[in-house]
């Protein structure tokens, strides 16, 4: 590697700042509010299911705009930076919105209410995330540092659940276990004060990197490359199906811990496991991934998932130390999918260049985000009526064929899914060689192109 493409460690933590606040928001959001609204706001299982999957499906308008928004507005400071600051205020107001909803509406919450702050929550969310993600993949064209950048953002990311985690298991040993208000506003803080913190230093230390400018094959090919991208395509099936079992898991992981293993006091710090082994899993799955190509690295992280996931059947009462374990074990083998497939799709991005002579870094991205929060909200709108399904009282008592049910949600929800992604990934037919080619022909454009002019 070219050492003029590797960028210094102050560097790569500068720019993977901002995850910090967007992990920060993905927690809570993810794990604490669903439990939150459909209990104490007196929503319901089914409508808090059903209005967050609605929530996030505004997101198949709204992230497509902000790739293509970002790609043809840039400004003096480049093509992504300036959204991510715009993306402050909105995230700001927003966080307080859904996160101290009882200080706007006291104890019961609307429906409209609701599904407006998300709405809200979801366009500042959009433009940070999109923004951060294409910026990361046009720092460097080479194959491996890319991967190595998406590491460093997926420390800073499990890191920051990590510490916001850390709230609610505080709150939980001080004998406020059962107060999801205060857990939520204590969690909004830290998002409040960190996001424009994280975001103001990551775009004042590290700039961007100037785009290599090719000619363009018109708008009917560069539509014709963009709809018939078979790379691309499996990278979203692929996304898409690592998502929603993830947010079936997060939506139930409350009840879980409170019916199955019985002790709600430890939901927070068991938790904490599974993020704790970020700072090995990352180092870790960037080591393996010098030693094979990203999609196999990835593929085998998915299987290894699978295996763990079916040993969620194990756990009974009492069992939190169990439990942790294999949250933990989760963590190490699940660690390097997320920022492997942003890695991935970068490379995708050179062929889509090499293809159309357009640079669509944010509409790629966009793509991929969208997957993600529409897995997520598929998850969580199967999760919760799954549980109605099965008769699963979340205040109990509930019969032991409604626990076993809730056990099989849990543990057999990944295994169909994940299997697919395996097949998906292990045989992916762009690897480093390709990616190489790929950037060569970039060049060769960029430079008959700019010979022309």
């Amino acid at each position: 590697m070219a050492s003029a493409d590797r960028l210094p460690a102050w560097k790569l933590a500068a720019f993977a700042a901002p995850a910090l606040p967007i992990a920060a928001f993905a927690t809570p959001l993810g794990i604490y509010m669903p439990a939150f609204y459909a209990t104490e706001m007196g929503l319901g299982l089914t409508t808090v299911g059903t209005v967050l999957m609605a929530a996030r499906f505004w997101d198949l308008f709204t992230d497509p705009l902000m790739g293509v928004l970002s790609d043809k507005f840039p400004s003096r400071w480049g093509r992504r930076r300036h959204w991510m600051v715009l993306s402050i205020p909105i995230l700001i107001v927003s966080a307080f919105l859904v996160m101290f909803p009882g200080w706007f509406v006291g104890e019961q919450v609307s429906v409209p209410y609701l599904l407006g702050s998300l709405f809200l929550l979801y366009i500042g969310f959009t433009m940070l995330t999109i923004s951060h993600l294409s910026w990361g993949a046009e720092l460097t064209s080479d194959y491996h540092e890319r991967s190595r950048i998406q590491g460093w953002r997926e420390f800073a990311h499990l890191s920051s659940m990590v510490l916001v985690l850390l709230i609610p298991a505080v709150l939980e040993q001080t004998g406020n276990a059962l107060s999801g208000a205060l857990k939520m506003e204590a969690m909004g803080w830290y998002v409040i004060v960190l996001a424009p913190l994280a975001i103001l230093i990551s775009v004042s230390l590290v700039g961007e990197k100037p785009s290599v400018e090719t000619e363009p094959v018109g708008f009917r090919k560069a539509m014709e490359v963009l709809f018939t991208n078979k790379y691309m395509a499996r990278i979203l099936i692929a996304d898409l199906f690592i998502a929603i079992p993830g947010a079936v898991r997060s939506a139930v992981y409350i009840f879980y811990v409170t019916a199955i293993i019985g002790m709600p006091e430890w939901s927070a710090i068991i938790m904490l496991s599974y993020f704790a082994a970020g700072p090995i899993a990352v180092p870790l799955w960037l080591w393996i991934n010098r030693h094979m190509s990203k999609h196999k690295a990835a593929a085998f992280g998915v299987l290894l998932h699978v295996i763990v996931s079916a040993c969620y059947l194990i756990p009974g009462q009492g069992d939190a130390l169990l439990f942790a374990c294999l949250f933990f074990a989760s963590g190490i083998v699940y660690g390097g999918v997320p920022f492997l497939l942003r890695s991935i799709t970068a490379d995708i991005v050179d062929y889509d260049k090499a293809e159309s002579g357009q640079d669509r870094t944010g509409l790629y991205y966009s793509l991929i985000t969208t997957t993600g929060k529409v897995g997520g909200a598929l998850g969580i709108g199967l999760g919760f009526p799954l549980l109605d399904l099965i008769g699963f009282d979340p205040s109990g008592p509930n019969d032991p064929a409604q626990l076993n049910g809730l056990r099989y949600v849990y543990a057999f929800t990944p295994v169909v899914s994940e299997l697919l992604v395996f097949f998906l990934l292990y045989r992916f037919p762009l690897g480093e060689a390709m990616q190489r080619k790929l950037r060569e022909r970039i060049e060769e454009s960029g430079q008959a192109s700019a010979a022309e002019r």
